[in-house]
């Protein structure tokens, strides 16, 4: 009887300690989504978009129709976004608390961060473009020396 009783105090306490964790995992989920969404980040997604679709176009048939690329597009926007919320959760607990969450978002919601926020994905497309040049600056030099030295 004393094992049932303890058993049943053991569930109870767990329920009891567990409820007020989800409540913090789901409010911090909400504040990171606010966060990632005041931001930029979230726009940011938009941008691989941009970039991927052409991309994917020139790789296949060219019968595909565009109704399917659009289609495509805004199904994986909702995704994209959901998938990196959930990706971002457990990289950003480790790093940022849920009050430190708060305040990024207010800084966020001030002139400046909204400045900031409006320019991100702008930011993020021309960074993606000079990382692509340097990436084939790097890759030409390699070669170069790699024939300079024989190799093939």
């Amino acid at each position: 009887m004393k094992k049932m009783l303890f058993g049943a105090a053991l569930v109870l306490a767990l329920f009891v300690f567990a409820a007020p964790a989800a409540a913090q995992d789901g409010e911090y989920r909400q504040q990171l989504t606010k966060m990632l969404d005041k931001s930029g980040a979230l726009a940011s997604a938009d941008v691989i978009m941009d970039q991927l679709i052409p991309a994917m176009k020139q790789l296949t048939a060219k019968e595909v129709p565009a109704d399917f690329w659009d289609s495509f597009r805004a199904k994986w926007n909702r995704k994209t976004k959901d998938k990196l919320v959930e990706i971002y959760v457990p990289i950003y607990k480790k790093h940022l608390t849920l009050a430190d969450l708060k305040q990024i978002v207010a800084f966020y919601e001030s002139p400046v961060g909204k400045k900031l926020a409006a320019a991100t994905p702008s930011m993020t497309s021309e960074g993606m473009q000079a990382g692509q040049q340097l990436g084939m600056e790097i890759a030409r030099e390699m070669m170069q020396e790699m024939q300079q030295l024989g190799y093939k």
